[in-house]
């Protein structure tokens, strides 16, 4: 489980009790369970628009608003999630 990251939001999976849910209950280990649940986004949005409210979250990520908006805004183009999209 080292060094596995949602690909969503970016955010370290670092225990089981995070990961996502497939439509029929099973676990899916690329995703977070506050990203994805139940075999959908739970927010369905642009990059853009999910950089924004990540980048709400800089405190607890030990940076700033800025700092976590400039990561997020190098990183998600890079994750499964947005390189479809």
């Amino acid at each position: 489980m080292e060094g596995k990251i949602c690909q969503s939001c970016a955010m370290p999976l670092t225990s089981e009790e995070m990961f996502a849910t497939n439509a029929d209950g099973s676990v899916n280990e690329d995703y977070c369970k506050w990203c994805f649940d139940k075999g959908e986004f739970v927010e369905d949005c642009t990059m853009e628009e999910f950089i924004d409210k990540c980048a709400q979250f800089g405190e607890q990520a030990g940076m700033t608003n800025e700092q976590m908006r400039e990561y997020c805004a190098k990183v998600f183009p890079t994750l499964k999630r947005w390189k479809a999209a």
